[in-house]
C-alpha cells in the first residue's frame, strides 16, 4: 500500500511540475565583440549584393499574454519597436543568413502575421538582398577617410550628394 502511494505521490509530482516548463531559445545575426587590449589594422571587404530580393518566412511560437500586446502596442504608438517584436526580427533574420548562407540582408523588410495553420505561431517574412563579403584585406588610407565619420559617430558621409556604389565581378 506505501508503495503504490510513493508511486502515486511521485506521478502526481511529474505531472505538476512538468505543466510550468519554459523553453528559450535565441539567435544572433549581429554581435559587437568585446574590446581588445593592443592595435588591430583595420580590415575592409567588399560586398556582393544579389540584384534579386529573397524572401523567407521563419515560424515563430507566440502565445502573447495581455500584458505583452499591451508592451507592443504602446510602444507602437510612441513610434518604438518592442523589444519582443525586435527579438522576432533578429531570430528571422539569423534564420534566414542561416538558410540561405548570406553575410548579411540589405534592407530587410519585415511582414509578421499571425500563422492560418497553426495555433499560437506568427509567421515572421522577411525580404531583402542578400550579400557576401569577399575580398578582404587590411584597410587603405581612403578607406579610413570613408570610415571617418562613422569612428567619429557622425551619421552620413557626403560624397558630393550622391551615394557610392561599387559592384563587384560576379
Amino acid at each position: 500500500m506505501k508503495k503504490i502511494k510513493l508511486t502515486l505521490t511521485a506521478l502526481a509530482a511529474v505531472v505538476l511540475t512538468s505543466c510550468g516548463t519554459y523553453t528559450y531559445q535565441e539567435s544572433t545575426a549581429r554581435f559587437v565583440e568585446p574590446s581588445r587590449a593592443g592595435f588591430i589594422s583595420p580590415i575592409v571587404a567588399d560586398m556582393t549584393v544579389q540584384e534579386t530580393v529573397t524572401t523567407n518566412q521563419v515560424e515563430v511560437s507566440a502565445k502573447l499574454k495581455k500584458r505583452e500586446i499591451r508592451q507592443i502596442t504602446a510602444a507602437e504608438i510612441r513610434g518604438e519597436e518592442s523589444p519582443l517584436v525586435l527579438s522576432w526580427k533578429k531570430y528571422a533574420l539569423a534564420q534566414t543568413l542561416k538558410k540561405f548562407k548570406a553575410d548579411d540582408i540589405i534592407s530587410p523588410t519585415f511582414e509578421i502575421a499571425p500563422s492560418r495553420i497553426k495555433k499560437d505561431v506568427l509567421v515572421i517574412t522577411v525580404s531583402g538582398h542578400l550579400a557576401k563579403y569577399q575580398n578582404y584585406r587590411k584597410a587603405t588610407q581612403a578607406d579610413i577617410e570613408l570610415m571617418k565619420p562613422f569612428i567619429e559617430q557622425k551619421n552620413e558621409v557626403s560624397l558630393q550628394g550622391g551615394l557610392l556604389l561599387q559592384r563587384v565581378g560576379r
